[in-house]
């Protein structure tokens, strides 16, 4: 337990499995399963409260009433009723993505250059489905000729990354105190594989756009042109150029035929329910930590804790905004205790063991070879009509699956249909 305060092992004199026999449907924000020490110096009811492009009236009455509760103003609730622009079909999903360039372009890899973000955004556009793009304003006659029609939703009111209200104040810690911490990290080996913390990402703009993304879905779902109650985040460069070809020799054209099912959203909504969201797991061939493990209160060991691909998650609007502000949340807390919050896959595990029921996810399995290659994850297909409406993933709680194998999940997991049936999980 080296590198572990005496606070901190005393408060750790629960266990987690008991801490969850305690724990109701959804846990309150600020009384989190995990906790530490420290409390944060800011907390997302203050700066998304205060932040001035907030809508007075959100869409949707469920939406106002939660936002009413989140920052305990009074009864008088008031909300849309009518999309600013009509769906491209009743229930349609909206997909949300953010784009800021890198300022080092010199120093990045080809594939983690604008040029090469920009194609895979066309590729996003090539999807026809109603899109929600942040982005800087000199990007916006660009990105606005990928696809001219009132679907492809652009917001360029962000002038820089650090402008989003999460990370107005985060400049320092991201730039500073975050690489600081990333070079504590110690305890790991070859051994660990792809779970052993990566230099290439820890830089501050990356760090600044892995945290923008809990803020862009909850104001997407609070600006919602669309009236969409169901949502799809994607990280901008989520289509590779070398993915999988359909029988014309096109790039994720079986995607682009396809497009998203809304039924499958519902299917994903059935067992995440207004809690929170799904999200695909990484493969775990080098080991997942147990909910006592240490690296949930020793910062020099959390970088164990990343078991969750956040390149792509799905969920209503209800379920987006408990998801997005525990995020906040624990990014607040976990930088008040020094743990890394520089990438927001070293985030969402906590997340998910602090408030449980807010991340279900889908294992990680192989796609049936067609749609198969070597750097595919299944949420990029399995939430689209690729298969038909039987094919549909399975969905799990992960504190049962992965962190604590004992405990009874208040939602009941879902097994594989159609043609992820039978997959082979990793």
């Amino acid at each position: 337990m080296s590198g572990i305060s005496n606070q901190k092992v005393a408060s750790r004199a629960i266990s987690y499995s008991e801490k969850l026999r305690h724990k109701s449907y959804l846990t309150p924000i600020n009384e989190p399963l995990i906790s530490w020490d420290n409390v944060g110096r800011t907390s997302p009811q203050k700066y998304l409260k205060s932040y001035t492009k907030s809508y007075e009236k959100p869409f949707g009455k469920d939406v106002a009433e939660w936002r009413q509760r989140f920052f305990g103003l009074g009864e008088d609730v008031q909300y849309r009723t009518k999309p600013e622009i009509a769906p491209i079909y009743p229930g349609a999903p909206t997909m949300v993505l953010v784009f800021y360039p890198r300022p080092d372009q010199g120093d990045a890899r080809p594939i983690h250059q604008s040029a090469s973000y920009l194609r895979r955004i066309q590729r996003i556009a090539n999807m026809g489905e109603q899109t929600i793009l942040y982005i800087p304003p000199e990007l916006r006659e660009e990105v606005r000729a990928m696809r001219d029609d009132p679907h492809w939703y652009i917001i360029d009111e962000y002038a820089t990354v650090w402008d989003f209200p999460n990370n107005s104040y985060q400049r320092d810690n991201f730039e500073n105190k975050q690489p600081a911490i990333f070079n504590e990290f110690d305890g790991y080996t070859d051994a660990d594989g792809d779970l052993k913390p990566e230099p290439r990402y820890n830089r501050p703009h990356h760090s600044a756009v892995c945290n923008s993304k809990a803020f862009i879905m909850y104001d997407a779902v609070m600006r919602n042109p669309f009236g969409s109650d169901q949502w799809m985040y994607v990280d901008a460069g989520f289509l590779f150029d070398d993915g999988p070809k359909d029988k014309h020799g096109v790039v994720w054209g079986d995607l682009f035929s396809s497009g998203l099912d809304k039924n499958k959203f519902g299917y994903a909504y059935c067992l995440a329910q207004e809690a929170g969201i799904v999200m695909g797991e990484y493969p775990h061939q080098y080991g997942c930590p147990d909910a006592e493990d240490e690296c949930w209160y020793n910062p020099k060991r959390s970088w164990r804790g990343r078991q969750f691909i956040a390149q792509v998650y799905v969920g209503c609007s209800i379920g987006m905004l408990e998801y997005s502000t525990r995020f906040m949340q624990t990014v607040d807390d976990m930088d008040a205790n020094g743990f890394y919050t520089g990438r927001e896959e070293l985030v969402v595990a906590f997340v998910a063991l602090r408030y449980p029921n807010t991340v279900r996810s889908v294992p990680y399995f192989r796609l049936p070879a067609h749609l198969d290659y070597k750097w595919q994850f299944p949420m990029k297909f399995v939430f689209s009509r690729v298969g038909g409406p039987e094919s549909v993933p399975p969905i799990v709680d992960p504190i049962r699956t992965l962190y604590c194998k004992d405990y009874t999940p208040t939602l009941e997991d879902q097994p594989a249909g159609g043609v992820y049936k039978g997959a082979r999980l990793e």
